[in-house]
């Protein structure tokens, strides 16, 4: 199970979107006013008052989703074709996950006419969606392999 880099694929992309639920996603600048911070879970003000402005309680749990979905994947490594499945499934809710992000930061700034500093974990979906097509690959590697060795025997 360990062995397979797949394995190594899919543990690295529930690390990464696991960053997201601590770093900002984007920080909302509004002119002469304060600033926000924007997270999976909702909108914080940058300063003294860090209550939170706004909640997103369905992106928070699509990155939870995106996050459980790969450990998941691990340990059906029996059931090849299911990993498969659940890959391209993986890949629908990074999608998913992005668009939802874009859709709750530009949303709220058009709110609030801020303008929009997207931080370097909004792009972390995209590193995911590369990783999980990764993944899928190492998955019909192994699927070849063992058709192969069904034909030796």
């Amino acid at each position: 199970m360990i062995q397979r880099i797949q394995t190594i694929y899919l543990l690295v992309i529930a690390l990464i979107m696991t960053i997201p639920l601590y770093v900002p996603i984007a920080q909302l600048l509004i002119p002469n006013a304060a600033s926000y911070n924007f997270f999976t879970y909702g909108v914080v003000m940058i300063g003294e008052n860090t209550e939170l402005q706004a909640y997103y309680w369905a992106l928070f749990i699509l990155n939870i989703f995106t996050i459980g979905l790969p450990l998941v994947t691990i340990f059906l490594f029996k059931k090849r074709f299911l990993q498969i499945r659940l890959c391209i499934v993986e890949i629908i809710l990074l999608v998913g996950t992005l668009v939802l992000m874009w859709f709750h930061i530009s949303q709220f700034a058009g709110k609030m006419n801020a303008d929009i500093l997207y931080k370097f974990s909004f792009i972390l979906p995209v590193i995911c969606i590369i990783i999980a097509n990764l993944a899928m690959r190492g998955i019909f590697k192994d699927i070849k392999l063992l058709k192969s060795l069904d034909r030796i025997r």
